[in-house]
């Protein structure tokens, strides 16, 4: 057992001690880079680490969470945790943390993220295929961003494991003239799969086709829209179909199970893939990631 797991575990134990019916506890340790730049040139680099444990309790139905940093004053923490816990509300839906052993699949972060020294080359690449694309006035700003994290989580219902999660991500903007502009992103999980020069040139592509606009015909036109925007869709339906959405009435899809809420050509499966930024070999009780099927020729399914 590693020695933050071996620490996230006595975390466990220790709110068990104090009187809590069960605990889950995550320590996410993060490494960090940011480079910002503009005008073609890069204005600030930064770099930071953190480690942070999330814990999450239950007392009698009253579920109560918080954060301790680098496991300072943990006792501490912890006490004044159980003491909100015994003046909360209890919550008649608590049904308890998912309880057994589990087996996991190996985390899919690339931890070569971590150690990159050569974040600028990256950032320039997307600026010259911009200008390449767009012209060589052409002007470019944007974000670029890696993370690696480390997650040890341990539950007092049994399961207990490790996962690594890393992204490398490039926002960027061109500007052919100061009212043409082009918008793009790249995204990855690793290095191998990331290609900056795809952004710049897709932000260099719009930014071209941006000057000189003319007044469009009023009219019924067909609509084409960009997997950056088609994405910011699938994370909100997504989100809509979490029970939690759906308990507390904030969901479109209350009282939809097993109706038809989209067109029989709509599938839209939650998928753990290698590829996602997002992807999670357990979920925050420790149940191991799986594919869920949300919506199937057009059928709210869970």
């Amino acid at each position: 057992m590693s020695e933050i797991l071996a620490k996230t575990e006595s975390v466990v134990k220790k709110s068990k001690a104090l009187g809590a019916d069960e605990t889950i506890a995550r320590t996410v340790a993060s490494r960090n880079q940011q480079v910002r730049f503009s005008n073609n040139q890069i204005d600030a680099s930064v770099a930071w680490n953190y480690y942070i444990t999330d814990v999450v309790l239950s007392r009698n139905k009253r579920v109560v969470a918080t954060q301790i940093a680098n496991f300072q004053k943990t006792d501490q923490i912890l006490k004044r945790l159980l003491k909100l816990a015994k003046v909360s509300q209890e919550n008649p839906m608590h049904g308890g943390f998912a309880k057994g052993k589990f087996s996991y699949r190996k985390g899919t972060g690339d931890k070569t993220i971590a150690s990159l020294e050569n974040s600028a080359e990256y950032v320039f690449e997307a600026i010259e295929a911009a200008k390449e694309t767009a012209g060589p006035e052409t002007n470019a700003g944007g974000i670029f961003l890696t993370s690696v994290s480390d997650v040890y989580q341990v539950s007092s219902e049994g399961p207990s494991g490790e996962d690594c999660r890393s992204a490398v991500e490039l926002s960027i903007r061109a500007f052919s003239e100061k009212e043409a502009s082009g918008h793009a992103v790249e995204c990855s999980s690793t290095l191998k799969s990331f290609d900056p020069a795809r952004a710049g040139k897709k932000a260099g592509e719009i930014a071209r086709q941006a000057k000189n606009p003319k007044l469009g015909m009023e009219g019924k036109y067909d609509v084409v829209f960009d997997p950056l925007f088609v994405g910011s869709l699938l994370g909100m339906w997504g989100s809509m179909a979490s029970a939690y959405y759906v308990m507390v009435q904030l969901s479109i899809f209350v009282d939809k199970l097993g109706e038809k809420v989209a067109s029989e050509m709509v599938t839209m499966r939650d998928m753990p893939a290698a590829y996602s930024m997002s992807n999670r070999v357990f979920d925050e009780e420790g149940v191991p990631t799986q594919e869920n099927i949300i919506i199937e020729k057009g059928s709210l399914k869970t």
